[in-house]
């Protein structure tokens, strides 16, 4: 069904958009198959790769996960607004000035935010020094980590310029793909001797280097633009209505890095690069979770806010409801399918992960588990974030990230890597609950229950059955059975319970596309 909404800001004209819920459908399943190949590389390279040089890629982590803490700050969240006032910019005929302006304000609030960053890093570097028992890693890394956040920040502005323009898959190759490419064989030229191990970080700059510029050619051939950022665009009531955003996104942004980064960079900061590899692994691995959710978020963003401005809250439950569903069902599969393949896994890796099969399965359990109710909770922080009550989920993230810091401090130092994985399955927890009763007390949204009791029907049935069942062939072996199996056995019974009552004409309809094919 076509979708027209109309957006008028009581400007002399309208502004007209045509939003097809196929853009939503084609755009989610290109961005999900890319991103499920570029998970499968990964997990390649998690099994047969990194393990040959488990510092190393500990170490990026490390690098990387620090960046990604400072890059909202330093932007000010203005990479979040550029989706909420492209339409704005639109509208006063101003959209060739968009670009030029969002990086005009980005880089005035880098540099004066990295001069007090530094300030406060000065005066408090003893303080420190005194609680991470491994602070001299940071320290010895303060530059590479500075560098790396400017460069993600300025790629980060030219993505979301290309996913206000409805342009997710090409952005997502050059971005999140190609790392996938990237890591695995630079650590493999480093582990055959071809590079050298001391010039790793920089090898890391100049990707990052390449991935920012290739995305600013490509907005740069998606749209015209001109160089003057037009800062006088806005009067002073909109400048203070954007910074009113962006102190939303910011805090968003850091509440959403705290959530994903924070347990690697406290885990490097308290224990070791080594330990940061073991739960770097694990993470990795749990991360082909979150793929449905990135991507439903992602593409459904403009269409909510949209819906937000033209009053269309039937929409926005509609795809709560579904967004829900659906993400409850491909979530749970996804655990099933890599839970009980987790000893073949080890059995393949070259250099082995120094724990018990037990504590990974726990660590992995945690950190799914904290991506499902994610998926479960449908999209409801893109829902609140482009309402007009947008500053609560600012409130929820600064909840989140103190419950977050404290429980990784506390619980790394009782507990190791598991502790971190606890710590971000209770935050997540807490904050998606937050965000739900918030939605439903204030909006009426809310999720109908009874499809989910199915899915996890089904569920329980998987994974009893593949409990029982026991592989003795070699791991390669195993991991295809098991994956057919499960997939089989989840998929026959969610077509029997069909919850939400759409699968199965979804299935039908995907059937009669594929044999008209």
């Amino acid at each position: 069904m076509d979708i027209f909404i109309f957006l008028s800001l009581d400007l002399p004209f309208i502004y007209k958009i045509h939003v097809v819920l196929g853009i939503i459908q084609k755009q989610s399943l290109k961005f999900t198959a890319v991103n499920f190949v570029g998970t499968f590389i990964g997990f390649m390279s998690v099994i047969f790769i990194y393990p040959r040089e488990q510092e190393l890629y500990g170490y990026f982590q490390f690098l990387f996960s620090a960046a990604m803490l400072l890059v909202p700050v330093l932007g000010l969240g203005m990479s979040s607004a550029i989706i909420k006032y492209y339409p704005i910019f639109v509208q006063k005929n101003r959209d060739r000035n968009f670009l030029s302006f969002t990086v005009a304000l980005t880089t005035i609030s880098a540099v004066f935010l990295t001069l007090v960053l530094g300030m406060l890093y000065y005066l408090f570097q003893d303080y420190i020094a005194s609680v991470l028992s491994n602070f001299d890693l940071v320290k010895a890394n303060l530059q590479y980590i500075l560098i790396l956040t400017y460069l993600n920040l300025y790629a980060g502005i030219f993505l979301n310029q290309a996913i206000a323009r409805y342009s997710l898959v090409i952005p997502d190759l050059i971005y999140t793909f190609s790392l996938k490419i990237f890591l695995p064989f630079i650590i493999i030229c480093v582990y055959l001797g071809w590079l050298d191990s001391v010039w790793f970080p920089v090898y890391i700059l100049l990707y990052y280097l390449i991935v920012m510029l290739a995305l600013l050619v490509y907005i740069m051939y998606l749209d015209k633009h001109s160089l003057s950022p037009k800062l006088l665009s806005f009067n002073k009531a909109e400048y203070t209505a954007l910074g009113s955003f962006m102190t939303f996104s910011l805090f968003n942004g850091l509440g959403a890095s705290l959530a994903l980064r924070l347990d690697n960079v406290m885990i490097g900061s308290m224990l070791t690069v080594n330990a940061v590899y073991i739960y770097g692994t694990i993470l990795t691995i749990s991360n082909v979770i979150e793929i449905p959710s990135k991507a439903i978020n992602n593409i459904s963003s403009a269409v909510i806010s949209s819906s937000w401005t033209n009053n269309d809250q039937a929409n926005i439950q509609d795809i709560y409801q579904k967004s829900s569903v659906y993400g409850w069902i491909v979530g749970l599969l996804l655990f099933l399918l890599i839970y009980f393949i987790w000893i073949d896994i080890i059995a393949l890796m070259p250099g082995k992960i120094q724990m018990e099969l037990s504590s990974i399965l726990l660590i992995f359990t945690l950190l799914s588990f904290a991506r499902i109710i994610d998926l479960v909770t449908g999209v409801n922080s893109v829902i609140l974030s482009y309402s007009s009550l947008y500053k609560y989920h600012m409130y929820f993230l600064i909840i989140l990230g103190i419950v977050n810091i404290v429980l990784n401090y506390f619980l790394i130092q009782r507990l190791g890597i598991a502790g971190a994985a606890l710590a971000t399955c209770i935050s997540y927890v807490i904050f998606n609950l937050m965000k739900y009763y918030f939605l439903k007390s204030r909006f009426g949204f809310s999720i109908h229950w009874q499809p989910h009791t199915a899915i996890l029907v089904a569920g329980l049935i998987v994974f009893v059955i593949m409990h029982v069942l026991t592989f003795s062939f070699l791991p390669v072996i195993n991991i295809v059975l098991k994956s057919i199996i499960t997939s089989v056995l989840f998929g026959t019974l969610i077509l029997i319970f069909n919850p939400g009552g759409e699968i199965r004409a979804l299935a039908d309809s995907y059937i009669r596309k594929f044999v008209r094919k």
